[in-house]
Formats: C-alpha cells, structure tokens, sequence
C-alpha cells in the first residue's frame, strides 16, 4: 500500500506534458494503481513496488490551463493535491 507522496509536478517539453509523484510504499510492497485527476482528465498508472520502495510515477495527459491536480492509490488514504501550470515550459518565466 502506498504510503506517502512526495513532489507531484508538471513537465511540458513543447511535444508532451507529464504529471509524475514520488510514491512511497509501506511494508508490504507489489503493485500499486495510482490515479491522477489532471484539471479535467483522469490518468491511471500501475507500478510495481518492492517492500518500503519509493519511486517516481509518471503519466502523460493533453490538458490545459492551470488547476488542480490530485494523485491518489487505489486502497490507500494517501493523497496529494496541487494547483499546477500544466502548459508551463522550462523557458516559460513566472509562476
């Protein structure tokens, strides 16, 4: 069961925007299905963890705009909520 999220952002090279987490899982380790509600897209992501691993997901999506952006597991209380640019680019200046 994952137990904690860590660092939910955004990416956008110009070609492909991503949505990733860091996800840590607790004792009991194996896969694990995370959803991610993107503004107003929903991206699903299966992972396989090894008892206490933590690693970074990640989905690609087509939204746009800024809004919220919620990650959550599939059996697990665990969530993490944003508000995120999801068009920003690396060049892109401000917040």
């Amino acid at each position: 069961m994952i137990s904690g999220f860590l660092n939910l952002q955004s990416a956008n090279d110009g070609k492909t925007k991503t949505v990733s987490v860091f996800a840590q899982e607790d004792a009991s380790g194996g896969t694990e299905t995370l959803t991610f509600q993107i503004i107003d897209q929903v991206r699903i992501a299966v992972a396989a963890f090894a008892p206490n691993q933590g690693q970074t997901v990640a989905v690609t999506h087509t939204a746009s705009g800024k809004g919220m952006v919620t990650v959550s597991a599939t059996g697990s209380r665990q969530t993490l909520s944003l508000i995120l640019d999801v068009d920003k680019q690396p060049k892109d200046t401000g917040s």
